[in-house]
């Protein structure tokens, strides 16, 4: 395939590379009474991902005067149906767009389309820029740049997926997050809070919708598996245990399931009324979650009841948890506290069942941000965990630790994985889905 492309990325920088700002117009001409004219930004060059240097400035003339209030429509070669939002021309006929590049290494191409106030394509435009091949260090993936990402996961085949915040299609990457394409064997209709990724091929989606669906072919075809929940559209977590277990919490209870969300059962006697969160499970069936009140419960394998190993125990250190998680070595970490701006985020992990704790890290918050520890994880020998305010951190020793990610650290909570090339994956708030090359 790149021996077919490459002559043919040849022939359009001969083409175009010559004639700076020329108009391209799709079948050969426009209307005469509305046209485009390319003012600034053809024929640049930057890494894919990267906003170029020079915004791309048109100006549409209607009658051969400048033309106010038409939409101005960009769509960029690449991202399929991920789309910008519109520009008005100002009084002088001029609209003004900074292009952030795809994905795709080489020629692209951006589509300026001018309408009418009725929405009727009235004249277009074509720019063309050069995506250079990113090297070591932090890129912008492209396509998803400054729209606000829920979640970015590794699944097992290694593909990557990430969700968007809002009704919209998950979106994957086979290039170790460079580019994004939709999912569209998944709905559009449904807002996807989580990804997990189960054995092999299997992928749950947990939806602010719906519930939850699963996969079993990499995303090719999807179920949905909430039957047996009680509103399964206020989901608030979901996880896949070293098990088999399935276990998701809403604003009803606790439900688990031993046959991916075939069959569930409601099993949430003991815990406090309202959502629960990070369930996880150690080697020997028992289960671990952090209550709708912060506090730390145990459900040990075979018991029917939670029990609250904090305020109850007589144990303030489990009382005021953020976040659980068990390693494969069945340490169990939690992070605290929660919330409280300017306090000092604490790691504890336990190595006895949850008997003694010991501190293995500490930080204070800063930019009046929580000190919330949000996500743990461990790939390998390496330690992870999100710091909001701060970023992610790394560590294989719990002595010393490397916050991979300071640049990042103003963009709030960050979710992150691994990518099959050891790379880190980040997925912003607001900012898009960033990628580290080493």
């Amino acid at each position: 395939m790149k021996k077919l492309l490459y002559p043919v990325v040849v022939l359009m920088l001969l083409c175009f590379g010559c004639h700076k700002d020329k108009k391209i117009i799709p079948g050969g001409g426009g209307n005469a009474d509305l046209q485009i004219q390319v003012v600034q930004g053809n024929n640049q060059k930057d890494t894919i991902g990267n906003l170029l240097h020079d915004s791309i400035v048109v100006k549409i003339l209607s009658n051969g005067a400048p033309a106010n209030n038409y939409t101005v429509q960009f769509k960029r070669s690449g991202c399929e149906d991920i789309q910008v939002t519109p520009k008005n021309t100002s009084i002088n006929g001029q609209a003004t767009f900074g292009w952030y590049l795809s994905g795709q290494v080489g020629a692209q191409l951006l589509n300026i389309v001018a309408t009418d106030a009725d929405g009727i394509n009235k004249d277009s435009v074509t720019v063309l820029a050069t995506g250079l091949q990113p090297g070591k260090g932090w890129h912008r993936s492209g396509c998803v740049q400054n729209f606000p990402v829920n979640d970015v996961t590794e699944l097992g085949s290694g593909r990557l997926l990430c969700s968007l915040n809002g009704n919209n299609y998950p979106y994957y990457s086979d290039d170790n997050a460079q580019s994004w394409h939709p999912l569209k064997a998944f709905s559009n209709n449904y807002f996807i809070a989580k990804i997990v990724p189960g054995q092999q091929d299997d992928i749950f989606l947990a939806t602010l919708n719906d519930g939850i669906f699963y996969s079993n072919d990499n995303g090719q075809t999807w179920q949905n598996r909430s039957n047996g929940i009680n509103d399964p559209s206020g989901l608030s977590d979901i996880a896949f245990t070293k098990t088999g277990m399935l276990v998701c919490s809403n604003n009803s209870g606790v439900y688990t399931s031993p046959d991916k969300g075939q069959n569930w059962t409601e099993n949430d006697y003991g815990l406090p009324i309202g959502q629960s969160s990070y369930p996880c499970q150690t080697t020997n069936g028992d289960l671990y979650i952090v209550g709708a009140d912060n506090e730390l419960y145990k459900l040990a394998n075979g018991a029917t009841k939670w029990v609250n190993l904090g305020s109850s125990a007589g144990n303030v250190l489990l009382s005021n948890v953020e976040s659980v998680f068990v390693d494969n070595n069945d340490n169990i970490f939690i992070g605290t506290p929660h919330d409280g701006i300017g306090a000092t985020g604490v790691i504890y992990r336990s190595s006895d069942g949850g008997a003694t704790w010991a501190p293995v890290f500490s930080a204070t918050s800063i930019n009046n941000s929580y000190p919330n520890i949000t996500q743990m994880s461990k790939t390998g020998s390496t330690y992870y965990f999100s710091f909001s305010g701060r970023g992610i951190y790394q560590t294989n020793t719990f002595s010393n630790f490397i916050n991979v990610t300071t640049r990042f650290a103003a963009y709030g909570s960050l979710s992150y994985t691994v990518a099959p090339n050891s790379s880190l994956v980040l997925g912003s708030p607001g900012y898009g889905v960033f990628y580290y090359l080493q």
